[in-house]
């Protein structure tokens, strides 16, 4: 599979080639070439900034059709290729240097040459409405293959197209360029997250996930598929009696540790695979006997959280008692009844769920008194102003991720 920026596409090649009017003839004649890139192009007559001459393109296409006479409208047409084939080059290892995330992305006319083949290729799933992925979950796999490291892309940030489209736009600021000398004005960077509020919302989320790996050519579908499955399966699964049945939660901590085994197993490298393989393929069947991952999905004793809850009422039915009988015991003789004042209780009137079962041993309070929202460590949070704390519940964590993501 070709690379995906925009000077390694040979769609993008393609395109510029178009819309400068060369001849389909000389387009074919750069694939047969192997110079159907527009960082081939840029070297194959003189070096980045240095306009060639006449004569050496005419050579050019001399070698690329001996024998046949370009017309003007063909030479003025790769004129136009070689010196836009230099601009991008140089501004692309210009932001390389920089450190700049635009070298990183799917080009647009790569991406839609890829998913055209996808959508014949995968007949058997539509790759439309809630199952398209955005356009910013290409861009998150195809930096893991220019940095060649495997990230984990939570299922949070796994939007749709649908999902992206109705987003706001990012805001631009002003910033110092790389030379600390001039102002230019760019996009503040948005990390947008939907909410899983369901198990369904939860599939389709890495479903599409699925369909971004393939398409940038990191893994197969098929292969990505039958392990999300098995995942699935594990958690739909009854459990022995005396167990709890897997949380969503355990599912979620369980997709995130495969990313990390699979970092840490792998050695090759991402842009090059075998013949009739992607890189990940392997990877991803490993998973499937990886003890480390699926202890994740393994059904909690129902017997622990059983007796701390009676514990709980019991202790809260002798503090109920106390209460009534204190209510009830005259004062003494040296107490001065105030029946105006009372002691206020930090909290007092202030009610909320249980924690949900999946939760036990967490805390449902910072060290500062706030209450933590259970629905955000659940990853079902959908409150754009929600009164309590989005923070992680674990015991001396309080970071700002759920507790499906703690490590």
């Amino acid at each position: 599979m070709s690379r995906a920026t925009i000077t390694e596409s040979v769609a993008t090649f393609e395109q510029r080639a178009n819309d400068a009017r060369l001849g389909q003839e000389w387009i074919d004649a750069f694939k047969v070439n192997n110079l159907a890139t527009l960082a081939k192009l840029c070297y194959a007559v003189t070096l980045p900034g240095t306009a060639p001459s006449d004569a050496q393109v005419a050579g050019l296409m001399q070698q690329l059709r001996p024998g046949v006479a370009p017309s003007l409208a063909d030479t003025s047409a790769i004129k136009q290729l070689i010196f836009e084939a230099q601009t991008f080059m140089v501004y692309s290892l210009k932001s390389a240097v920089q450190g700049d995330e635009e070298t990183k992305k799917l080009a647009p006319a790569e991406r839609r040459v890829r998913l055209e083949k996808q959508r014949a290729e995968l007949t058997g799933i539509t790759i439309a409405g809630p199952l398209e992925p955005a356009h910013a979950l290409y861009d998150l796999c195809t930096a893991m293959v220019e940095s060649n490291e495997i990230k984990y892309i939570s299922p949070t940030k796994c939007l749709s197209r649908q999902q992206e489209l109705a987003g706001a736009k990012p805001e631009r600021e002003v910033q110092l360029d790389a030379t600390k000398t001039n102002l230019v004005v760019k996009e503040q960077p948005m990390v947008r997250e939907i909410t899983i509020a369901s198990d369904l919302a939860l599939h389709q989320a890495m479903t599409r996930r699925a369909l971004a790996l393939d398409l940038v050519g990191l893994a197969t579908f098929s292969v990505v598929q039958r392990w999300h499955d098995r995942l699935f399966e594990l958690y739909a699964q009854s459990p022995a009696p005396g167990f709890v049945k897997v949380s969503q939660a355990q599912l979620l901590r369980a997709d995130r540790h495969s990313y990390l085994r699979m970092s840490e197993t792998f050695k090759g490298s991402l842009k090059n695979a075998p013949e009739g393989k992607m890189p990940m393929d392997d990877l991803f069947d490993g998973l499937h006997t990886d003890v480390s991952v699926t202890y994740f999905l393994l059904p909690v004793a129902a017997s622990a959280s059983h007796h701390s809850d009676k514990g709980a009422s019991a202790a809260a039915s002798s503090a109920s008692d106390n209460k009534r009988s204190a209510d009830k015991a005259p004062l003494s003789a040296g107490a001065k009844s105030n029946p105006t004042k009372r002691v206020k209780v930090k909290g007092a009137g202030k009610s909320r769920d249980p924690m949900p079962q999946s939760l036990k041993g967490c805390r449902s309070r910072t060290p500062e008194g706030k209450q933590i929202c259970f629905s955000y460590n659940l990853g079902k949070c959908a409150k754009k102003d929600c009164p309590r704390l989005h923070v992680c519940c674990h015991p001396g964590c309080y970071k700002q991720h759920p507790y499906s993501e703690h490590q």
